[in-house]
């Protein structure tokens, strides 16, 4: 099978909020039960950002579906590449790779931990990501991959994240 590509408009929606002590160490609280009790932090609004774009969508010939496209100033990512990327038999583990003026790469598998590296201007700094749901309907003819997930900036700052890229053909 040849490399297919296809041009896509993609519609992402992505609500930020600070992680609260509860979220974050739920594994703790079930273990312990009612001998333990955490209080939340006060939260702190949601980010939301949605954005409309274009971009590529491609299936190469060992059954990899890729989405690529250009980040804005919107996302404080302008002038770098995001690419997010699963196999056709694995789509439950997701890859999300971007490159340019901030460089990671970050995998998202359900209920399991991945400790990453983000490389800004700045500095380069370790995050480590929890995927607590991956749902992934993203084919070739278009669709919606959600992560909703954690992540952790080196053990200093907690942020809960829900992510839905809405991809839909442009070239039929």
């Amino acid at each position: 099978m040849n490399e297919m590509k296809r041009s896509v408009s993609i519609h992402l929606r992505s609500m930020q909020q600070e992680a609260s002590n509860t979220e974050l160490f739920r594994g703790i609280i079930e273990a312990f039960g009612d001998e333990m009790e955490l209080t939340a932090a006060p939260e702190e609004e949601d980010t939301l950002l949605e954005i409309r774009t274009q971009g590529t969508l491609s299936r190469d010939a060992d059954g990899r579906i890729s989405l690529s496209y250009d980040e804005t100033e919107l996302t404080g990512m302008d002038g770098s590449t995001t690419t997010v990327s699963f196999t056709e038999n694995e789509p439950e583990t997701v890859t999300m790779l971007r490159y340019g003026s901030v460089t990671t790469t970050l995998v998202f598998e359900q209920e399991r931990r991945h400790i990453c590296v983000y490389e800004t201007p700045i500095m380069p700094f370790e995050i480590c990501i929890y995927a607590r749901r991956v749902q992934n309907e993203l084919t070739m003819d278009g669709g919606t991959i959600v992560l909703d997930y954690l992540i952790e900036i080196h053990g200093a700052k907690a942020e809960r994240t829900l992510f839905e890229l809405n991809v839909v053909p442009t070239d039929q």
